[in-house]
């Protein structure tokens, strides 16, 4: 029967070091866990690009082209997409994301249902009707906050304001 002895060195981890590097890939997994969980839904900021650029799209298109163009919005299926009237070319329904959420849509200050598939047009010669549309994003953690996109009713650019915003200071 064989002992250790003094000065020999033993195969294998103790259960120190087992223990230390376990805890250690615990560690990383608890802090990587909520950011694997969100890949491939779009992000809050990815969102208002994609929405700003294709605003700004529309805007130019209806304004050169002299056709009519549409962001609709979906508060419901919680999506939204840009078509040129008459059912030509229609972009796919984007996803807002889990965290995103409509809370409202206020067209030339009139609330809009959200119940119901909003329309946003963009007329022949760039002319649009001021709108807001105003989200709660339900961030990790727990913590919500609040953002209106205000699109500009003469260039079709959109900015993005913290809060809810209902009317300019």
């Amino acid at each position: 029967m064989r002992t250790s002895t003094a000065g020999t060195r033993s195969l294998g981890f103790t259960l120190i070091e087992l223990s230390v590097v376990l805890f250690i890939l615990g560690l990383v997994l608890w802090l990587a866990a909520p950011r694997i969980a969100d890949v491939g839904e779009p992000g809050r900021n990815a969102v208002f690009r994609e929405i700003a650029a294709n605003s700004e799209e529309a805007f130019d298109y209806s304004l050169f082209e002299k056709r009519e163009t549409r962001l609709i919005l979906d508060p419901p299926a919680g999506t939204y997409r840009f078509q040129i009237a008459g059912g030509k070319k229609t972009s796919p329904a984007k996803p807002l994301g889990s965290r995103l959420a409509i809370t409202g849509i206020r067209i030339e200050n009139e609330d809009r249902p959200l119940d119901l598939v909003t329309e946003i047009r963009y007329l022949p010669g760039g002319k649009i009707r001021p709108t807001r549309i105003f989200l709660r994003d339900n961030g990790t953690g727990g913590e919500t906050t609040d953002w209106t996109l205000r699109i500009n009713p003469f260039d079709g650019s959109v900015d993005v304001l913290t809060g809810t915003v209902v009317k300019d200071a």
